[in-house]
């Protein structure tokens, strides 16, 4: 067999993606393919994996899952490379609001830009802000929001320096955001409305270039705990910007989001990828 994909990104996050509109791969697409196709320097090396499956009543369905093959409600940035394919494809026109189907709700999005897509979001959930908290001797400053997928979102003082990989590894897996744990997000205020963010995912278990679910949920902080004025610029670690802002349909997202390349993966390549794994 040979499956034919699409290598995108967004702002950083990238995604393989497949077409499975006519379900022909509803068999293929198995939590080992998904471990094996993600896994860096061995095979095609991804954050995560697009599906784009039929939809009854919207333009399409999109199922996402993290590189360690379990399904997740949302992802920002993939759904904006979702939109951007979509376009290419001609499965949903090049201008005007579109609405589409992921776990976590009904979305809207539209492509803004040449390589841009604006992604309106389903309505966050806040759980709490602004709690201080004390984590190996250091007093953070912490929030708890889903915005499709849960958040631990740290707003830095000033000139505050905590180790990132170390703490936010530690706050991924803690008894305050239940068994399934959350995203942590370190957010430093940069000027009036801009912001810099870095993101430990879970299903990743790591740091990842973006997240636009976590850009959303530190704007939403930013707003709230600080007053600062939307939209929100916000500098992911790939150095690329994403914007948050708020309308009359709700919070959305926009950035960055274009094909890499295409490729199809023979399946001896993905047998051989197995016996190593």
């Amino acid at each position: 067999m040979r499956i034919e994909f699409v290598k995108m990104s967004g702002a950083g996050n990238d995604f393989i993606v497949f077409n499975n509109m006519d379900s022909s791969l509803d068999a293929v697409i198995t939590t080992g393919l998904i471990k094996n196709m993600c896994v860096r320097g061995l095979s095609v090396g991804a954050d995560g994996l697009l599906e784009m499956k039929s939809d009854p009543d919207y333009a399409f369905r999109m199922k996402y899952y993290n590189s360690n093959g379990n399904s997740a409600g949302m992802c920002g940035n993939g759904a904006r490379c979702m939109i951007s394919y979509a376009a290419s494809k001609g499965i949903i026109p090049d201008s005007g609001v579109v609405k589409f189907r992921s776990d976590a709700g009904i979305h809207s999005a539209e492509i803004s830009a040449p390589d841009s897509v604006r992604l309106w979001m389903t309505d966050p959930e806040v759980h709490y802000l602004d709690r201080t908290i004390n984590l190996d001797s250091a007093e953070l400053h912490l929030s708890f929001l889903d915005t499709g997928v849960p958040h631990a979102v740290v707003m830095l003082d000033g000139s505050q320096e905590i180790p990132f990989p170390e703490f936010a590894s530690e706050l991924r897996k803690h008894s305050l955001f239940g068994d399934a744990g959350a995203n942590v997000d370190f957010v430093r205020i940069k000027g009036a409305s801009e912001l810099e963010l870095r993101t430990w995912e879970r299903g990743v278990e790591g740091e990842t270039l973006a997240c636009g679910t976590g850009a959303v949920a530190s704007a939403i902080c930013a707003a709230e705990i600080h007053g600062m004025n939307l939209p929100i610029d916000i500098t992911v670690r790939s150095g690329l910007k994403l914007k948050v802002g708020k309308n009359s349909i709700g919070w959305w997202l926009e950035g960055e989001a274009r094909t890499v390349y295409k490729g199809v993966l023979e399946s001896s390549s993905l047998g051989k990828l197995a016996a190593i794994l």
